[in-house]
């Protein structure tokens, strides 16, 4: 291995006792190929825990993220709303006979079963999306029965108006010492995160980035982006599984006057630092990927005190040797240093500008397009976060609202979805698992499914007098089988009296959701 001895300082001259640590420890110039170490020990036992069986369906992953108990706390706080809101505006409501509060009166509180026909009605405008609420219950060629068929409209958007995680009593005031401006939402975080870290131990490569949730509401925690595409939102700090996308944690960030940063640390390092250890993964040989707004030399250095690795993009501002800072590179060029256990490299990709990078992980080597190895393996791990935004972007129908912590609810009710996902993919053993849009239409029609049987109790009992069999043995596709693998055909001697398609009799209550639609 060719080494050159180079001490280099951020501003290439000696400066007193600032620079005593660097002397101890210069920068040496490393020119590829380094040869490979071992890779550091990782006793991470990543993996699924506390699952159901693996050929369990849609539905019990589904709970194990959106366990009954949260669904229990936000029907009771709905309720205890809504009770409130009625006794204080009584005079109002029997003033105004259209009111839909009356209908609310008349038809009694939300119930468990009602609360997870108004999850499966929340996902599936995500699937089916709508102008406006009043276009899911409107008559005509393009009507879609569906909707009116699980709920009342006016009964929707009482539910929707009366929905709350919190007791109001117990939420401080703005101008109070102890006031949170995430408290309305907050039960909802925590429950994602607890339910994250209970059920999956995520692999050893991870990765660190900010996500907005768009919104324009007047609240303190509002960001101002540029770079995002909605520019205006919520910001959350997250971390995730490289590959798959699935969230470890996230934590809301209130702004400067909530969330502080202690004197003498960068937001950044604080961020990064806290997020690994409420997810207690430092000392485990976890490696993090973070961009130039988190990543630091100082940074690197001390999560590598925890036995843990980071590569991240610099910033042309933060501390670096200076041939890294301002290299001097022609197109397709790098150039390595090395001090100790950090690697850090520059390099230029075409005629584009440099790009810095730091690992703590990494060796000087380049691919056979040379390509440095340190920055090929940071643009496959760091997009974990920018996926799973990808991912909730996809199917989350981004209805605007006054309420601005009803919207950051909608967006982690996605959230629970996709995690839920990401762990049947992971425990299953179908050789042909479903697709993420059918597991999300197993899970709209297994939540429906209770809500309507407690709506038209007898209904759906009494059609399966309709399931008849086939005539000279003939058989046709299950309805259901077949769209849930994939296009293969699954053969029933059986078929629906109303919409004549084929269906088994295990699958026959699946189906008769939907069957109006047919």
């Amino acid at each position: 291995m060719n080494v050159v001895l180079e001490y280099m300082t951020s501003t290439g001259a000696l400066r007193n006792t600032a620079n005593m640590a660097n002397i101890a420890n210069p920068w040496f110039r490393i020119f590829p190929p380094e040869e490979i170490a071992e890779d550091p020990e990782f006793i991470g036992e990543s993996g699924v825990k506390n699952m159901p069986d693996r050929g369990a369906p849609a539905i019990a992953y589904f709970m194990l993220m959106f366990t009954v108990n949260l669904m229990k706390k936000i029907v009771q706080e709905t309720n205890r709303y809504a009770r409130s809101f009625i006794k204080t505006n009584m005079q109002r409501i029997n003033r105004c006979r259209h009111s839909r509060v009356h209908q609310w009166i008349k038809t009694g509180p939300l119930t468990i079963n009602e609360f997870k026909g108004f999850l499966a009605a929340i996902y599936n405008m995500g699937l089916n999306k709508r102008p406006t609420l009043q276009c899911y219950w409107k008559k005509g060629k393009q009507e879609y029965k569906w909707f009116r068929k699980m709920f009342p409209r006016n009964r929707f958007q009482l539910i929707l108006k009366f929905l709350h995680v919190v007791d109001n009593r117990k939420v401080s005031g703005r101008n109070d010492p102890t006031y949170d401006p995430s408290a309305k939402f907050k039960p909802i975080l925590d429950s994602l995160n607890m339910r994250s870290k209970y059920l999956y131990t995520p692999e050893r490569n991870l990765s660190i980035d900010e996500s907005l949730v768009g919104t324009r509401a007047r609240s303190v925690m509002t960001q101002y982006i540029p770079t995002k595409s909605h520019k205006f939102g919520i910001k959350l700090w997250m971390l995730v599984e490289s590959i798959s996308g699935y969230l470890v944690h996230s934590t809301v960030y209130r702004g400067r006057r909530f969330d502080p940063v202690p004197d003498g640390e960068l937001q950044s390092s604080m961020v990064v630092k806290s997020l690994l250890n409420v997810s207690c993964l430092f000392d485990k040989g976890y490696h993090v990927f973070c961009d130039s707004f988190f990543s630091s030399l100082s940074l690197a250095s001390e999560l590598l005190l925890n036995r843990t690795f980071m590569t991240g993009t610099l910033r042309s501002n933060r501390p670096m040797p200076q041939r890294i800072k301002n290299p001097e590179l022609r197109p397709d060029e790098y150039v390595f240093m090395r001090r100790q256990e950090t690697l850090v490299c520059a390099y230029r990709q075409n005629k584009r500008k440099p790009v810095r990078l730091v690992s703590t992980f990494c060796n000087a080597r380049v691919t056979p397009r040379g390509k440095p190895t340190a920055i090929e393996s940071y643009s496959k791990n760091m997009g974990g976060v920018d996926r799973n935004d990808m991912f909730t972007a996809f199917y989350n129908d981004e209805r605007k609202t006054v309420k601005m912590w009803k919207k950051i609810m909608f967006n982690l009710f996605q959230r629970f979805m996709i995690n839920a996902y990401i762990l049947y993919k992971k425990n299953s053993n179908n050789p042909r698992p479903l697709s993420r849009l059918q597991f999300i239409h197993e899970v709209i029609e297994s939540l429906s499914m209770e809500h309507m049987r407690d709506r038209f109790p007898g209904q759906l009992e009494n059609r399966k007098k309709e399931l008849r069999r086939l005539a000279n043995g003939k058989v046709k596709d299950c309805v259901v089988c077949s769209y849930r693998s994939n296009g293969r055909r699954k053969r029933s001697r059986l078929q629906c009296g109303r919409c004549l398609r084929g269906v088994h009799s295990l699958c026959f209550n699946r189906h008769l959701v939907l069957c109006d639609e047919q």
